[in-house]
């Protein structure tokens, strides 16, 4: 046996159990130890449900399979906290060092001096060039990642995982035929859609570092044209279908209104105005302003990015804030409840259409607004799509919505809304 064909399988054998490891150990310790074990291998903050096999789907891709396998591998939370400090703090080095080099390498070009005038008698005014001011969300801030969740600039936190650093960086932009597997579907949809009489809309809700991008630490951009930027023009300009990304509405409106929450992932009640007024402009519904709403600044209530870093309720500083918005106060809605996974209202509403709308947690702080426009709504959490299909097919409007980080989702969704209406 030559050297390279044994060295070849030392490495096959080594990456076999690796593979194998985390599953026998996972056992072992699931037998002794259930609660040792869940704690381990759960990760409480992505807050969703497990995947699950998609078994009428599986001639078309086998994700549902890795997606499944992924979510259930042993000491799943160990591995990703574990590799997300690690990440961090290499990263934070190296920020330093790159600084430091930079600083040591960098010289700014000299200017060739000025030729002398000879004037007799004449002093020379001396003229001080303006100095440009560098802003301080501008400086270098490393990048500190603490249990998934990024301590950034002002105190301000946001995610790191779920696929939030990657968007911000731009190191996820999608392929050409991946966007194009997107236009497939939407396309299909979009004809069933037309043929039952439904109107169709795709929604993306923004990040939280997309619109507050300025208090976010110093990072690598790898694409100033992101993943979701490159997605929408592609779709718009492929589809009729409205595909909505409320960055600009969002982006405009901060400069009014604080619009997502400072500890929290989300938008708050009034960034989620803005979102609806941007859906309304594409359905064509009249809206007003969100200030002629606005009664008057309350305390923030989400603070979840502090749970998620496993800070204690008596640690945390409740020093956030939001506008306390009475929308429309004089129309009635019945059966509100934005916690539940299935929630169907009723309202005395202007619009008397039934409309559709399946998404994930960003459509909670949407719900109080779209119920009073609609005299009836169905708002389901997209993992429970399978038990609202009455809703779907009964719909005159469907809205699919997600999260920027969790795009992929709306994808999955499209493809489910399909199965349905087809059958």
């Amino acid at each position: 046996m030559n050297f390279t064909r044994f060295k070849n399988r030392i490495f096959i054998l080594i990456f076999m159990a690796i593979l194998v490891f985390p599953w026998i150990a996972g056992g072992t310790v699931h037998i002794f130890s259930k609660s040792t074990y869940e704690k381990l291998s759960v990760v409480e903050t992505e807050k969703r449900k497990l995947s699950k096999i998609e078994w009428t789907n599986l001639l078309n891709t086998g994700e549902s399979i890795s997606n499944y396998v992924d979510d259930r591998i042993p000491f799943r939370y160990t591995f990703i906290s574990w590799y997300n400090k690690l990440d961090g703090a290499i990263e934070s080095k190296y920020q330093l060092v790159e600084s430091a080099i930079g600083a040591k390498l960098y010289k700014p070009d000299e200017k060739p001096a000025a030729p002398k005038k000879e004037v007799a008698d004449v002093k020379e005014e001396v003229v001080e060039e303006p100095v440009e001011e560098v802003s301080p969300y501008e400086q270098f801030f490393p990048l500190n990642v603490n249990n998934d969740v990024i301590i950034a600039r002002d105190g301000w936190l946001f995610l790191y995982g779920e696929n939030e650093i990657e968007c911000y960086q731009g190191s996820n932009v999608l392929s050409q035929e991946e966007m194009q597997a997107w236009v497939d579907k939407i396309n299909n949809l979009q004809s069933i859609c037309d043929a039952k009489g439904k109107e169709l809309y795709i929604y993306i809700a923004p990040n939280k570092s997309s619109v507050y991008y300025k208090y976010m630490p110093t990072v690598d951009i790898v694409n100033s044209w992101r993943r979701i930027q490159q997605l929408y023009e592609y779709v718009n300009t492929n589809c009729a279908t409205p595909f909505i990304y409320p960055l600009e509405e969002e982006l405009v409106a901060t400069g009014r209104y604080q619009v997502y929450y400072k500890y929290d992932s989300h938008w708050n009640h009034t960034g989620a105005l803005f979102g609806v007024n941007a859906l309304y402009d594409k359905m064509g519904v009249p809206y007003q302003d969100p200030s002629v709403y606005i009664v008057g600044p309350t305390m923030a209530e989400r603070y979840d990015l502090y749970s998620y870093m496993g800070v204690p309720d008596s640690a945390i500083t409740y020093d956030d804030a939001e506008m306390l918005i009475d929308y429309k106060p004089d129309i009635v809605v019945d059966g509100l409840n934005i916690q539940a996974k299935i929630n169907r209202t009723t309202s005395n509403g202007q619009i008397d259409k039934k409309l559709c709308f399946l998404g994930d947690s960003y459509r909670e702080a949407m719900m109080p607004y779209i119920a009073k426009d609609f005299t009836h709504c169905s708002f389901i959490h997209r993992d429970y799509m399978n038990s609202a299909k009455d809703d779907i097919k009964n719909a005159d409007i469907i809205v699919i919505e997600a999260v920027e980080r969790f795009d992929y989702e709306a994808l999955s969704s499209v493809q489910k809304v399909i199965n349905t209406l087809s059958e």
